[in-house]
């Protein structure tokens, strides 16, 4: 894989794969921006326009954004997603998936068990807490840092999976399936104050049933502490594999 130089560089440049599964194309935005400022290629995948016949040997990593749907349906556009999951593991692809992304990949590697409905659905800007394991993902990170979390579904502790985050209300927040080049995060380290109150704005009816409050949501907005490391470490990843 490309090894990388200071200024997070590749001497050759990552390809990556994002499947977009937003139907307002926020992963291609949100992932494309921050993937592209740390010198990668970019192609995107849009989940309405996903075809079977998607090669991912020329894509040095897959990227799976979050969604509105549940990981748990079956609809054609997921079953695809999951034969893409099993097609990266057979090429040893590394894969990071981000809140319906990481329950996906829960979803195919340890069945749909491992993925519920939330005991207590996370919105706004949480504390996440990492755990005492160490892996590359969370190399140089804070034991504590803020992130934007959106979601009514979560990941279950599963036998081979290592936790790597937590939060009080969600004990998955971050895992690696085993040794495999393949990670999730429950939280949206990619997303920005901006873009965070923008969501919460335009889909109150999705939380507020739960008794949460725009004004009291965007308050606590601030910026990633993970995104920029957490970016870089994935890849970092990339040219160590």
């Amino acid at each position: 894989m490309a090894a990388l130089q200071p200024g997070g560089q590749t001497e050759k440049m990552a390809n990556i794969l994002i499947l977009d599964n937003s139907p307002r194309h926020l992963g291609s935005y949100w992932f494309g921006k921050w993937f592209r400022q740390l010198g990668c290629r970019v192609s995107t995948r849009h989940f309405q326009n996903l075809s079977r016949q998607l090669v991912l040997e020329r894509f040095s990593a897959l990227v799976i954004s979050g969604s509105p749907a549940s990981a748990t349906e079956e609809q054609p556009w997921i079953l695809r997603e999951l034969e893409l999951i099993e097609q990266a593991d057979r090429l040893d692809v590394p894969v990071l998936g981000v809140c319906f992304g990481s329950q996906l990949l829960a979803r195919a590697y340890y069945g749909k068990e491992a993925v519920r409905r939330c005991l207590q659905p996370e919105f706004g800007w949480h504390q996440v807490k990492r755990t005492s394991y160490e892996d590359l993902l969370f190399e140089g990170m804070p034991a504590q840092f803020t992130s934007f979390q959106y979601h009514t579904e979560e990941v279950l502790p599963q036998p081979e999976m290592r936790l790597l985050a937590t939060s009080d209300a969600v004990v998955v927040q971050a895992y690696r399936v085993g040794s495999r080049p393949v990670w999730g995060t429950q939280f949206h380290f990619e997303v920005t104050p901006r873009a965070g109150r923008d969501v919460l704005r335009k889909t109150r009816k999705v939380y507020q049933p739960y008794g949460f409050r725009y004004d009291e949501l965007v308050a606590n907005a601030r910026p990633s502490e993970a995104a920029p490391r957490l970016f870089q470490n994935f890849l970092t990843s990339l040219a160590r594999g």
